[in-house]
């Protein structure tokens, strides 16, 4: 399989000099609401000085979008194209298609910067591929992230923690007690089958004793040291059989894949390796690796951080002394504790970004515990949220019902700070827009890469950002900017799922134990309502109608938005519950960065499609920004028979097509043209069909 797709020549050769190391940070499920150096933070926001010290150090990016889902937004930023041509149009789940997950025939970030002579990593999170939970639909398997171009991955291709084990691990709990709704054996005064002493196992069988004598909630801190507790038992000589250490429990346990040159392989939950507090965990890999790296050689690594995605669970309290501990009491269910535990798991992870960077000597620490850059390690770190913050916990002024998964401001506003070197009279705040994407031009062009090249510059959405970091006199790149989200090509729609503390269903996750970990409820096969089960958002609001309730809303199957300086339109396709199929709609909001409710499109009312007339200039808005978003839909050309990109239907087609009919079975691969999930004869045949076709 060739995956250069015909690009290669088209980016420069290695530049002489000293080349940057490049540190991108990717927060889960982190909009601008949380972070007070972008002027939000709520009532109390989360103590974060080492996102501070980065602000202070490096350019602070106040008006940046994302996509609205994790894989959206990295498949975009790791290929610098937007949805419309990555086919990557929301959170990718166990039934899409490889065609709606990231390509190896992308020019990946890490294969540009290869080609300047850097080593890659990506550690944690990624989510842009679904290998991991349906290897049928992925022909790569573990060996998905180095086949887009990174030399090294240790992480999950999953879309986050997995629910939280409300067992703890404990097979002879009394069934008829309430859960331990954060995964660990609270204190006796807070729970009925809590203890305040017991014995704490190790997957080796090894045990040591725990009591309040030694550990505030004995229990909590057996999970920290990657153990199983046994309330009220002493050590036995032989590992209880009801205890269960394959059962994953959220930020505390992890299925990691360790794919490299030599091969992949799994460390399963019961390896103490994985055992440990996600954040930790993630950082332990990053050290590790930049530790094993040639100094002569320069590097890219991606952290992908877990947090702070639900389900969240109370970090460390070493990680988190700010918030404090929330330890034994807390009901990880609870609206308002899981408020509590968003401020946690942000100190925690900002606790450790610290420890990476000073690990890695990017930055040292002065007498008042200030970060300071250290110029003798010409690295450039980029902090970036993948997306806005999920509904639950987001603050004001956003809402809960226009955050992560939507293309309102709450679900596409993300923090984005770059640091380091290159960086000139660092402290500013850069007003102009960005999107994530731009991120994929910056550190390919710190790498020595020359994109301007009109053959390469027209398949990109990327836009440069480099002139932003030399000073402040920078004039905007942008005029505009875009999001979406939609439907992934795939072998089934998932039964409905409803977001409860926002009211909203939604046909995303195809398995319940998703729906239930991403906050929701399922009305699918063995769902909420026995003896029933629903194929469609519809037919909950028709039951609901019938039973006296009230519908919920539905979210819309797509999801567009474009914007400029001052306007912003969103175009909506919403399932028509009474005549079936879809509807389209529009909204159109006057929109600011100030930080007010009154600048964000929050309200139907702020609609000013719902007035009785647009004035001249916001017409004139309206209609320059529908013509740029029929412009980004309809930028990648129809080229039926190119699995590989090059915008040609060659003999290299032929040969590809071959290459993924043999792999993995002929199931799934990006030369299933007709998404039947197989790649067989009749993909051959819409090549053959256009051999010698053109969509340069």
């Amino acid at each position: 399989m060739d995956s250069s797709n015909g690009s290669s020549e088209d980016v420069s050769a290695p530049a002489p000099g000293n080349k940057p190391n490049l540190i991108l940070i990717i927060a889960d499920d982190v909009g601008v609401d949380q972070l007070a150096s972008f002027g939000f933070g709520g009532v109390q926001p989360p103590a974060t000085p080492t996102i501070d010290s980065l602000a202070a150090t490096g350019l602070r990016f106040s008006n940046t979008w994302s996509m609205p889902t994790c894989s959206t937004t990295r498949a975009a930023l790791f290929s610098g194209r937007y949805p419309p041509r990555t086919n990557v149009n929301t959170a990718i789940v166990s039934t899409d298609f490889a065609n709606s997950q990231m390509s190896p025939f992308e020019r990946s970030l890490p294969r540009v910067l290869a080609d300047q002579g850097y080593v890659s990593a990506y550690i944690g999170k990624i989510h842009v591929t679904g290998s991991d939970v349906n290897p049928a639909n992925h022909p790569f398997g573990d060996e998905a992230i180095r086949a887009l171009g990174f030399d090294y991955f240790a992480g999950y291709f999953d879309g986050g923690p997995r629910p939280i084990d409300v067992t703890a691990g404990l097979d002879n709990l009394d069934p008829s007690a309430q859960p331990f709704s954060c995964g660990f054996v609270p204190l006796a005064a807070d729970h009925p089958q809590g203890a305040d002493s017991g014995a704490c196992y190790q997957p080796s069988g090894a045990c040591s004793e725990l009591s309040t004598a030694t550990d505030p909630v004995p229990g909590k801190a057996c999970l920290e040291a990657s153990g199983l507790f046994d309330p009220g038992q002493v050590c036995a000589d032989t590992l209880p059989t009801y205890l269960d250490f394959t059962r994953q429990n959220a930020y505390y346990t992890a299925e990691v894949t360790i794919s490299e040159e030599t091969g992949s392989q799994r460390l399963d939950v019961d390896n103490p390796a994985t055992r440990l507090y996600r954040s930790q965990l993630e950082s332990n890999f990053a050290i590790d690796w930049m530790a094993a790296q040639n100094t002569d050689q320069p590097w890219m690594l991606t952290l992908g951080y877990s947090a702070s995605h639900a389900p969240l669970q109370p970090a460390p309290a070493s990680l988190a002394p700010e918030a404090g501990a929330l330890d034994s009491g807390i009901d990880c269910a609870d609206g308002a504790d899981t408020r509590k535990l968003m401020n946690q798991t942000m100190e925690a992870l900002d606790t450790e970004i610290r420890r990476v960077l000073l690990a890695a000597g990017v930055y040292t620490e002065n007498d008042a515990g200030e970060l300071e850059y250290n110029p003798a390690s010409n690295t450039v770190v980029a902090f970036i949220g993948d997306n806005g913050t999920y509904g639950p916990v987001v603050k004001e002024p956003f809402l809960p019902a226009r955050s992560k998964g939507t293309v309102y401001q709450g679900g596409i506003w993300v923090p984005l700070i770059v640091s380091g070197a290159t960086v000139e009279q660092p402290g500013r705040a850069v007003n102009a827009m960005v999107n994530s994407t731009d991120l994929y031009h910056l550190f390919a062009t710190l790498g020595g890469a020359d994109l301007s090249a009109p053959v390469v510059a027209e398949r990109l959405d990327a836009q440069p950002m480099d002139a932003y970091l030399a000073g402040p006199e920078a004039s905007p790149v942008r005029d505009s900017n875009f999001s979406m989200s939609g439907r992934n090509l795939a072998s089934e729609v998932p039964q409905p799922c409803v977001l409860t503390d926002v009211n909203i269903c939604l046909q995303l996750f195809p398995q319940e134990g998703l729906c239930i970990s991403e906050g929701g409820t399922w009305y699918g096969d063995g769902g909420v309502v026995p003896g029933q089960s629903f194929s469609s958002c519809c037919a909950v609001n028709a039951y609901r109608v019938d039973e006296g309730e009230a519908p919920f809303d539905i979210l819309a199957e797509t999801q567009r938005t474009v914007r400029d300086d001052s306007f912003k339109l969103l175009q909506m396709e919403e399932p028509n519950c009474d005549a079936g199929g879809l509807t389209q709609s529009y909204e159109f909001y006057e929109i600011n960065e100030s930080g007010s409710a009154l600048g964000l499109d929050n309200l139907p009312a702020q609609d000013l499609l719902t007035r009785p007339s647009l004035t001249p200039v916001q017409q004139q808005h309206y209609d320059d920004l529908l013509a740029e978003l029929d412009k980004v839909i309809n930028s990648e050309p129809n080229c039926p028979g190119d699995g590989n990109l090059d915008r040609v239907i060659d003999e290299q087609d032929l040969t590809d097509w071959a290459y993924f009919s043999e792999l993995n079975q002929g199931r799934s691969s990006w030369y299933d043209f007709n998404l039947d999930g197989v790649t067989d004869a009749a993909d051959r045949q819409i090549i053959e069909d256009n051999l010698g076709l053109s969509c340069l």
